[in-house]
């Protein structure tokens, strides 16, 4: 233990030394590069401490002096495209000129995710691989960043630019060769495209810890990050104390063994967030930070399978890398375009989690600048990995040709919805990016269309695209008064909706993850108390915002025999509520909750009960008059009559609970 913890306090001292040696350039600074035009380019790398480093590229020539541990940047100014390799030259006072050739101006993307991006070219169907062996594409370069996690931020990768020759691209990214493919043929221009990814990989560790600074409700998270984070004043702080305690530790162990008394415990130094592409940290510090600030135009996302159960906190967690990524490299307004992941069978109880997940992926277009290409068209639900990704590129470089290369009539989506309107018996459903009107696939009506009232018992509808060719009409005879609609509403789905551009319409559900009809969720993030604590990590997740299966986004009790055993919830002051919302994991053997309300935290009146299905993620609305109230109180009345799983049957079990004030239009 004490060789592992001094070893790690040996690197990290390394990686602080001065720096006395030649020219280093960064890693993207090889033969063969294609640098970004009509902005800025830094250019940057490592020279013996205090010495002028002058650079030269395309006429101009930018001078600087390497600070105390040999560091340097310039940056020169905005470049025009130039498919003629020229000679970058950088020279460190009285030393030869180190020079790199053969560099081309264009367009530069970087390409990152999980394995749908890592899927190689080799992987695609025949007739897209026939295409890629055609020949080389002459204003196509590729860099290949290869596998490695760390939890320090690295400064260069082992990886060469490559011309687009066939072999080449059978091994790169399959989704980015094809959108650098098109776009230098659309454009004209040299095009290179960065691959940065890690297949079976969770968002987080590509996370760069400055993007959750800027999403609010990341910021708990964002502190207890950093101080498990090298390079940053709370861990290196921490660091510092744990290396004055080690060294007075040595004298004292020193003195102990000189006397043949015991050896004091050995000081533990701070901990570490976990280092892997499937864990807290790693593949951001190990395969994007040393690319960073290399200038490019935008980012090309292909993940989420890995975070699928993770509904809307999958929002919050993809803008804070799009915000991180963004600072890192110096391009605030950079394209941020993203693939919603394809129809899957995860598992009998995931049914819900990817039209949610859907749900959340599409949240994101909320940040400017950014994109999503729906795929639910060319997928297999049998197969994670839909081998079509030259569609995937295309639909990927539609959203690019309009928001970066300004043309303004492509039409770069399919149908999202945007709204409904309840009429008598059916329901009016409204579409962004309808483009020359809504059609299907295969020409019959529109599949896939679920109809409810206001108790959620969906049933299947008839669906028809309106004369204007811009709404869809639902109905169903079995709903005679209509509250709501879903659309794709699993996790197979394969709808045939489209826009005649053939573009297919994303997933939604009118009334998740917010029902428009009631407003703010007065119970978000607010305290609870349980009656019967729960021991084992299940006490927390009662106002998440996450309807999940499992801890730490769903809730549980104890498993001592008495019942009723309740859990109240404070929402802090006195609000008008007329609905309380709640619900059953997919665990469990919970039956009947009541809810009860107060006003003083004393006297409570019971609004309603549920009685919940065995074993089954089942959600419950209670409506009242609206009432005065602070304190809401589940009780957990009775259990089913058996064990459902491996859970104790007398857990009580809630995977959330929301209280509304009086409805809003909508």
């Amino acid at each position: 233990m004490m060789r592992k913890t001094c070893g790690r306090l040996l690197c990290l001292l390394l990686l602080a030394e001065p720096v006395s040696a030649e020219i280093v350039l960064a890693p993207l600074f090889q033969d063969g590069a294609v640098l970004q035009r009509e902005k800025k380019v830094p250019v940057w790398g490592r020279a013996t401490a205090g010495k002028e480093v002058t650079v030269e590229f395309s006429g101009q020539t930018k001078t600087t002096t390497a600070d105390a541990a040999g560091r340097w940047q310039v940056s020169l100014d905005p470049l025009h495209a130039d498919a003629h390799g020229q000679t970058l030259s950088v020279t460190e006072a009285g030393s030869p000129a180190t020079e790199i050739g053969d560099i081309l101006v264009g367009e530069v993307w970087l390409c990152s995710g999980q394995s749908n991006m890592e899927f190689g070219v080799n992987n695609t169907p025949p007739n897209e691989q026939a295409i890629a062996k055609e020949g080389t594409v002459e204003l196509l370069r590729l860099f290949q960043v290869p596998r490695k996690v760390s939890n320090v931020r690295q400064e260069t990768v082992d990886a060469k630019w490559t011309h687009a020759s066939p072999e080449a691209a059978m091994n790169f990214s399959a989704v980015g060769y094809f959108f650098g493919k098109m776009l230098s043929e659309k454009l004209h221009v040299p095009v290179g495209m960065i691959h940065s990814s890690w297949g079976g990989s969770r968002i987080e560790p590509w996370w760069a810890e400055e993007g959750l600074a800027e999403v609010p409700e990341l910021a708990e998270q964002h502190q207890e990050r950093l101080a498990k984070t090298p390079g940053f004043p709370a861990y290196d702080a921490a660091f510092k104390k744990y290396v004055s305690d080690l060294r007075s530790w040595t004298d004292d162990a020193d003195k102990a063994l000189a006397h043949h008394f015991p050896v004091p415990e050995m000081p533990t130094g701070p901990a570490l967030l976990k280092a892997g592409s499937g864990e807290e940290t790693g593949t951001y510090q190990a395969m994007i930070h040393p690319l960073v600030p290399y200038a490019l135009r935008g980012f090309l996302w292909y993940q989420g399978e890995s975070n699928s159960s993770e509904g809307m906190a999958y929002t919050l967690k993809q803008k804070a890398l799009i915000a991180g990524w963004r600072k890192q490299f110096q391009a605030p307004d950079a394209p941020f375009l993203y693939v919603q992941i394809a129809p899957y069978f995860y598992g009998d109880n995931r049914d819900q989690d990817i039209p949610q997940f859907w749900t959340a992926q599409q949240a994101c277009l909320e940040v400017p600048h950014t994109g999503m290409a729906v795929i639910n068209d060319i997928g297999n639900p049998k197969d994670i990995h839909p081998k079509r990704k030259m569609e995937v590129a295309r639909r990927l470089l539609l959203w690019a040709m309009k928001d970066s290369y300004g043309d303004q009539d492509t039409v770069v989506s399919g149908p999202l919805y945007s709204g409904y309107e309840v009429k008598g018996n059916t329901v009016e459903i409204h579409f962004e990016h309808t483009g020359g009107g809504l059609a299907t696939r295969d020409g019959k009506a529109p599949t896939l269309f679920e109809i409810a009232g206001v108790t959620a018992d969906y049933k299947p509808a008839t669906a028809t695209i309106s004369d204007d060719g811009t709404k869809i009409i639902v109905s169903s005879p079995d709903v005679p008064h209509p509250d709501r609609v879903r659309f794709a509403w699993s996790q197979i789905a394969e709808p045939n909706l489209m826009n005649k551009e053939g573009l297919p319409a994303g997933a939604f559900n009118t009334h998740w993850p917010v029902d428009p009809t009631l407003g703010t969720n007065l119970l978000k993030g607010k305290p609870h108390q349980s009656s019967n604590r729960n021991q084992w990590g299940w006490d927390g997740g009662l106002t998440d915002g996450v309807w999940g299966d499992h801890s730490p986004s769903a809730y549980a009790t104890d498993n001592s025999k008495d019942f009723p055993k309740s859990v109240t919830l404070d929402m802090g002051s006195v609000e008008a509520v007329q609905t309380v919302v709640f619900g059953t994991p997919a665990v469990g053997s919970t039956k009947t909750v009541a809810i009860s309300v107060s006003k003083d935290g004393k006297e409570f009146t019971e609004v309603g009960q549920h009685d919940f299905s065995p074993h089954k993620a089942e959600r419950a609305e209670i409506r009242f008059e609206p009432k005065d109230i602070q304190f809401i109180r589940a009780s957990f009345i009775a259990q089913q009559s058996q064990q459902q799983d491996n859970y104790d049957i007398h857990f009580g079990f809630l995977s959330e609970i929301e209280a509304y004030g009086p409805p809003a239009k909508h």
